[in-house]
Protein backbone atom coordinates (compact mmCIF):
# COMPACT_ATOMS: atom_id res chain seq x y z
CA UNK A 1 0.00 0.00 0.00
CA UNK A 2 1.11 3.54 -0.68
CA UNK A 3 1.55 4.91 2.84
CA UNK A 4 3.29 1.71 3.89
CA UNK A 5 5.69 2.20 0.98
CA UNK A 6 6.41 5.72 2.27
CA UNK A 7 7.14 4.35 5.72
CA UNK A 8 9.43 1.64 4.36
CA UNK A 9 11.29 4.21 2.27
CA UNK A 10 11.71 6.40 5.35
CA UNK A 11 13.41 3.54 7.18
CA UNK A 12 15.62 2.70 4.19
CA UNK A 13 16.65 6.33 3.88
CA UNK A 14 17.51 6.46 7.57
CA UNK A 15 19.62 3.30 7.41
CA UNK A 16 21.48 4.45 4.28
CA UNK A 17 22.12 7.90 5.72
CA UNK A 18 23.30 6.51 9.03
CA UNK A 19 25.75 4.14 7.34
CA UNK A 20 27.14 6.76 4.99
CA UNK A 21 27.70 9.24 7.79
CA UNK A 22 29.46 6.85 10.15
CA UNK A 23 32.73 8.34 11.38
CA UNK A 24 31.87 11.83 10.21
CA UNK A 25 31.19 14.83 12.39
CA UNK A 26 27.94 15.63 10.61
CA UNK A 27 24.75 15.06 12.60
CA UNK A 28 23.09 11.91 11.22
CA UNK A 29 19.50 11.94 10.14
CA UNK A 30 17.19 10.27 12.60
CA UNK A 31 13.87 8.54 12.22
CA UNK A 32 10.84 10.77 12.53
CA UNK A 33 8.43 7.89 13.08
CA UNK A 34 8.69 5.48 16.01
CA UNK A 35 9.18 1.87 14.86
CA UNK A 36 5.99 0.75 16.59
CA UNK A 37 4.16 3.08 14.19
CA UNK A 38 5.93 1.78 11.07
CA UNK A 39 4.82 -1.12 8.93
CA UNK A 40 7.18 -3.26 6.89
CA UNK A 41 4.33 -5.10 5.14
CA UNK A 42 4.90 -3.98 1.56
CA UNK A 43 5.38 -5.58 -1.82
CA UNK A 44 9.03 -4.56 -2.11
CA UNK A 45 9.55 -6.15 -5.52
CA UNK A 46 6.58 -4.55 -7.20
CA UNK A 47 4.97 -1.97 -4.89
CA UNK A 48 2.79 -0.59 -7.68
CA UNK A 49 0.87 -3.87 -7.66
CA UNK A 50 -0.44 -3.23 -4.14
CA UNK A 51 -4.09 -2.25 -3.81
CA UNK A 52 -4.69 1.47 -3.33
CA UNK A 53 -5.37 2.58 0.23
CA UNK A 54 -8.55 4.46 1.12
CA UNK A 55 -8.32 8.16 1.75
CA UNK A 56 -7.91 9.23 5.35
CA UNK A 57 -6.11 7.98 8.44
CA UNK A 58 -7.90 4.86 9.68
CA UNK A 59 -9.41 4.77 13.15
CA UNK A 60 -10.04 8.48 13.72
CA UNK A 61 -13.79 8.07 14.15
CA UNK A 62 -13.97 4.87 16.19
CA UNK A 63 -16.03 4.87 19.39
CA UNK A 64 -13.18 3.77 21.66
CA UNK A 65 -11.55 7.04 22.85
CA UNK A 66 -8.16 5.38 23.37
CA UNK A 67 -8.10 3.95 19.85
CA UNK A 68 -9.36 7.19 18.29
CA UNK A 69 -6.76 9.25 20.12
CA UNK A 70 -3.99 6.83 19.17
CA UNK A 71 -5.09 7.08 15.53
CA UNK A 72 -4.73 10.85 15.76
CA UNK A 73 -1.29 10.48 17.30
CA UNK A 74 0.09 7.92 14.86
CA UNK A 75 -1.55 9.63 11.87
CA UNK A 76 0.06 12.93 12.81
CA UNK A 77 3.49 11.46 13.48
CA UNK A 78 3.46 9.55 10.20
CA UNK A 79 2.20 12.51 8.17
CA UNK A 80 4.88 14.80 9.58
CA UNK A 81 7.63 12.21 9.25
CA UNK A 82 6.80 11.44 5.63
CA UNK A 83 6.49 15.13 4.69
CA UNK A 84 9.82 15.86 6.38
CA UNK A 85 11.57 12.99 4.63
CA UNK A 86 9.99 13.10 1.16
CA UNK A 87 8.07 16.37 0.82
CA UNK A 88 11.02 18.43 -0.47
CA UNK A 89 9.68 21.40 1.50
CA UNK A 90 11.51 24.57 2.55
CA UNK A 91 12.09 24.32 6.28
CA UNK A 92 9.81 27.23 7.13
CA UNK A 93 6.94 25.73 5.14
CA UNK A 94 7.33 22.40 6.91
CA UNK A 95 7.45 24.28 10.22
CA UNK A 96 4.11 25.91 9.37
CA UNK A 97 2.57 22.49 8.76
CA UNK A 98 4.05 21.16 11.99
CA UNK A 99 2.62 24.12 13.91
CA UNK A 100 -0.86 23.58 12.49
CA UNK A 101 -0.60 20.00 13.75
CA UNK A 102 0.79 20.96 17.16
CA UNK A 103 -2.44 21.79 19.06
CA UNK A 104 -4.11 18.57 17.91
CA UNK A 105 -1.05 16.47 18.75
CA UNK A 106 -1.04 17.90 22.27
CA UNK A 107 -4.76 17.11 22.57
CA UNK A 108 -4.48 13.49 21.45
CA UNK A 109 -1.51 12.90 23.75
CA UNK A 110 -3.65 14.11 26.67
CA UNK A 111 -6.56 11.95 25.47
CA UNK A 112 -4.36 8.84 25.29
CA UNK A 113 -3.21 9.45 28.85
CA UNK A 114 -6.76 10.08 30.09
CA UNK A 115 -8.20 6.94 28.45
CA UNK A 116 -5.29 4.63 29.29
CA UNK A 117 -6.53 1.01 29.71
CA UNK A 118 -6.21 -0.33 33.26
CA UNK A 119 -4.75 -3.59 31.99
CA UNK A 120 -1.77 -1.66 30.61
CA UNK A 121 -0.96 0.09 33.90
CA UNK A 122 2.52 -1.42 34.02
CA UNK A 123 3.48 0.27 30.72
CA UNK A 124 1.69 3.58 31.26
CA UNK A 125 4.67 5.65 32.30
CA UNK A 126 7.10 4.30 29.72
CA UNK A 127 4.68 4.86 26.84
CA UNK A 128 3.41 8.29 27.90
CA UNK A 129 6.82 9.65 28.87
CA UNK A 130 9.22 7.93 26.48
CA UNK A 131 7.24 6.86 23.40
CA UNK A 132 4.62 9.57 23.01
CA UNK A 133 6.29 12.13 25.25
CA UNK A 134 9.02 13.29 22.86
CA UNK A 135 6.39 14.14 20.23
CA UNK A 136 3.93 15.76 22.64
CA UNK A 137 6.68 17.84 24.24
CA UNK A 138 7.87 19.05 20.84
CA UNK A 139 4.25 19.85 19.94
CA UNK A 140 3.86 21.78 23.20
CA UNK A 141 6.88 23.85 22.21
CA UNK A 142 5.16 24.49 18.90
CA UNK A 143 2.07 25.70 20.72
CA UNK A 144 4.26 28.06 22.74
CA UNK A 145 5.58 29.50 19.48
CA UNK A 146 2.03 29.97 18.24
CA UNK A 147 1.01 31.77 21.43
CA UNK A 148 4.06 34.03 21.18
CA UNK A 149 2.89 34.99 17.67
CA UNK A 150 -0.55 35.95 18.93
CA UNK A 151 -2.46 32.72 18.32
CA UNK A 152 -5.33 32.61 20.81
CA UNK A 153 -6.98 29.58 22.42
CA UNK A 154 -9.82 29.94 19.90
CA UNK A 155 -7.28 30.02 17.08
CA UNK A 156 -5.67 26.86 18.45
CA UNK A 157 -9.05 25.14 18.36
CA UNK A 158 -9.40 26.21 14.72
CA UNK A 159 -5.98 24.76 13.91
CA UNK A 160 -6.81 21.53 15.72
CA UNK A 161 -9.99 21.14 13.69
CA UNK A 162 -8.12 21.91 10.47
CA UNK A 163 -5.51 19.27 11.25
CA UNK A 164 -8.13 16.65 12.13
CA UNK A 165 -9.81 17.38 8.79
CA UNK A 166 -6.45 17.03 7.02
CA UNK A 167 -5.99 13.59 8.61
CA UNK A 168 -9.52 12.56 7.61
CA UNK A 169 -8.82 13.55 4.00
CA UNK A 170 -5.19 12.48 3.76
CA UNK A 171 -4.24 11.01 0.39
CA UNK A 172 -1.82 8.09 0.99
CA UNK A 173 -0.09 8.57 -2.36
CA UNK A 174 0.85 12.19 -1.57
CA UNK A 175 3.88 12.78 0.66
CA UNK A 176 2.80 16.22 1.91
CA UNK A 177 -0.52 16.23 3.73
CA UNK A 178 -2.93 18.89 2.48
CA UNK A 179 -4.13 21.22 5.23
CA UNK A 180 -7.45 23.04 4.75
CA UNK A 181 -7.23 26.77 4.10
CA UNK A 182 -7.54 28.86 7.26
CA UNK A 183 -8.34 32.56 7.63
CA UNK A 184 -5.65 34.85 6.28
CA UNK A 185 -5.02 36.57 9.61
CA UNK A 186 -4.56 33.27 11.39
CA UNK A 187 -2.32 31.98 8.60
CA UNK A 188 -0.18 35.08 8.99
CA UNK A 189 0.24 34.33 12.69
CA UNK A 190 1.14 30.70 11.92
CA UNK A 191 3.69 31.81 9.33
CA UNK A 192 5.27 34.25 11.78
CA UNK A 193 5.41 31.55 14.44
CA UNK A 194 6.88 29.11 11.91
CA UNK A 195 9.72 31.47 11.07
CA UNK A 196 10.72 31.77 14.73
CA UNK A 197 10.14 28.08 15.44
CA UNK A 198 12.17 26.99 12.42
CA UNK A 199 15.11 29.04 13.61
CA UNK A 200 14.88 27.79 17.19
CA UNK A 201 14.37 24.02 16.97
CA UNK A 202 16.17 21.06 15.45
CA UNK A 203 14.51 19.96 12.18
CA UNK A 204 11.84 17.32 12.75
CA UNK A 205 13.60 14.54 10.83
CA UNK A 206 16.90 15.27 12.59
CA UNK A 207 15.64 15.67 16.14
CA UNK A 208 17.44 13.03 18.23
CA UNK A 209 14.80 13.24 20.95
CA UNK A 210 12.31 11.65 18.55
CA UNK A 211 14.31 8.43 18.25
CA UNK A 212 12.21 6.11 20.39
CA UNK A 213 13.13 2.73 18.93
CA UNK A 214 14.62 1.63 22.25
CA UNK A 215 11.30 1.94 24.08
CA UNK A 216 10.00 -1.50 25.05
CA UNK A 217 6.22 -1.77 25.45
CA UNK A 218 5.07 -5.11 23.99
CA UNK A 219 1.82 -5.24 25.96
CA UNK A 220 0.72 -1.89 24.57
CA UNK A 221 1.47 -2.93 20.99
CA UNK A 222 -0.39 -6.21 21.51
CA UNK A 223 -3.36 -4.34 22.99
CA UNK A 224 -3.49 -1.89 20.08
CA UNK A 225 -3.37 -4.71 17.55
CA UNK A 226 -6.13 -6.63 19.33
CA UNK A 227 -8.47 -3.80 20.37
CA UNK A 228 -7.88 -1.14 17.72
CA UNK A 229 -8.01 -3.13 14.44
CA UNK A 230 -8.20 -0.01 12.26
CA UNK A 231 -4.74 0.94 13.48
CA UNK A 232 -3.18 -2.23 12.09
CA UNK A 233 -3.36 -0.75 8.59
CA UNK A 234 -1.20 2.11 9.91
CA UNK A 235 1.50 -0.35 10.94
CA UNK A 236 0.75 -0.21 14.66
CA UNK A 237 1.92 -3.34 16.43
CA UNK A 238 4.06 -4.55 13.52
CA UNK A 239 7.57 -5.75 14.25
CA UNK A 240 10.41 -4.41 12.11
Amino acid sequence: MASRRWRLLAIATLVATGCSSAGSSARPATTSTPPAEVSHQVNATNPSSASPEPTGVPGLAVDDPFCAAWAGYVGTVQALGIAASFGDLPSDRFAAIELVAAPRLVEVAVAIDASWPVELAAEHTVVIERRIGPYSRRAARGVEALVAAGVTATDQSTLSTAWQTALQRREPEVPVIEVPVIAADLQAKVDAAATAYDAAVTPFAQDPSLVVDGVDNPATDAYLAAHCPDLVSSGVGDAL
